[in-house]
């Protein structure tokens, strides 16, 4: 289990969260929900490498526990990644790539003529699903992933459900989205940030199906 006790985070002098507190449960997708500029992205940075302290310009307060170092982790925005996407998969890239991209091996084609570039000079779009890919062949117990579906198609993101549904019971992801036709797909566990604060926590029945509180009624009606 990921556990966060009045957790606070922002940047130089700006607070973005305040002091939130939660379980995630492990081996399960948790999908963290949110309008933009909530604190859904920070919140995930927060996760990665579990960096309490200061950084340079982040910095991150309270409690945060994770059982595991070893974490993948897709960011929203392009990254300044060097390697290649066969670097990223090793000796055995094709098969690898042919093996996440079963469902769909025109997919699986389309990266492997790119496999050798760097990653961060691919296309938008297709710099996410090497990451994407890169992410789900890691042995990394912990996924965490920020708006993975921006820039996808529709066909790629019912690849990522698929996906992250096949992760079930393997890995713990942690999903950063505003797309809520994946969410309800994928979701086992649903957090819901506004304005850098915790409105609820629920699981997805009662996110999605059963609401309860305004916050949760005002987001999925």
């Amino acid at each position: 289990m990921i556990q966060a006790r009045n957790l606070g985070a922002g940047y130089g002098p700006r607070a973005v969260l305040a002091k939130l507190s939660f379980d995630l449960p492990w081996r399960r997708t948790t999908v963290v929900l949110g309008s933009g500029g909530s604190g859904k992205s920070t919140l995930l940075r927060a996760l990665v490498n579990g960096g309490l302290g200061d950084g340079a310009d982040f910095w991150v307060r309270g409690e945060l526990s994770l059982p595991v170092s070893a974490q993948a982790v897709v960011p929203q925005s392009r990254p300044a990644e060097s390697r290649s996407l066969g670097e990223l998969l090793g000796p055995d890239a094709r098969q690898t790539l042919e093996s996440v991209w079963a469902c769909a091996p025109a997919a699986a084609v389309r990266l492997d003529r790119l496999r050798e570039r760097p990653v961060a000079l691919l296309p938008e779009g297709l710099w996410r699903l090497a990451l994407l890919t890169a992410a789900i062949a890691s042995k990394a117990p912990l996924v965490l992933l920020d708006e993975p579906e921006v820039g996808l198609t529709g066909d790629s993101v019912r690849w990522l459900a698929r996906r992250l549904l096949m992760l079930r019971a393997e890995r713990t992801v942690v999903l950063v989205t505003q797309h809520l036709p994946l969410a309800r797909m994928v979701a086992d566990h649903v957090l819901l940030i506004d304005d850098g604060m915790l409105v609820d926590q629920a699981s997805p029945r009662d996110f999605f199906d059963e609401p309860t509180s305004p916050g949760i009624r005002q987001r999925t009606g």
